[in-house]
């Protein structure tokens, strides 16, 4: 099985090369997929809701975000699910704490917030989000999320990395 990082329409053919000479990682990670997923938003409230109790590479800092396909998209790097430190969350519960940043943008610029009364708060968010994450083997096996987000908690090296450029 294969895992796909996808980069944007308006991302350089050089990132991709970039990625294949330097592996993938949070600091090679495309502006599409980026690194991080829902973990990575708010990072000091995921860390409380950790508590500690998980193993020191959960870093969703340095998390690199993948696919199980390349959908559409014709830049991309591919990789073989190489590591036991790859987990699945659901991206619905991502797209919910995104709109907490949406929100502030919005205050700011223009004066009012789109979160209605009755909207879950960031730290029941993050909760969920956290009680969502499942090890890609268990989740190949039932799939529980119709949006999956697969992070990797390893950094990708160059030796395994292929791409849609060749």
């Amino acid at each position: 099985m294969y895992l796909y990082h996808l980069f944007g329409r308006h991302e350089s053919t050089e990132a991709i090369r970039r990625v294949m000479k330097n592996g993938l990682h949070s600091k090679t990670t495309s502006m599409f997929l980026g690194c991080g997923g829902g973990g990575g938003l708010f990072p000091g409230l995921i860390h409380r809701i950790q508590k500690g109790n998980v193993d020191k590479y959960l870093d969703f800092e340095q998390a690199v975000e993948a696919k199980f396909s390349p959908y559409n998209f014709k830049k991309y790097v591919y990789f073989p699910a190489f590591t036991k430190r790859i987990y699945v969350f659901d991206k619905e519960i991502t797209t919910d704490l995104f709109t907490y940043i949406e929100d502030e943008y919005m205050r700011e610029f223009e004066g009012k917030g789109i979160i209605e009364p009755g909207f879950p708060s960031k730290e029941e968010l993050m909760q969920k989000y956290w009680k969502s994450k499942v090890h890609i083997d268990d989740y190949l096996d039932n799939k529980p999320y119709q949006n999956p987000e697969v992070l990797v908690f390893e950094s990708i090296p160059a030796s395994l990395l292929e791409s849609s450029l060749n």
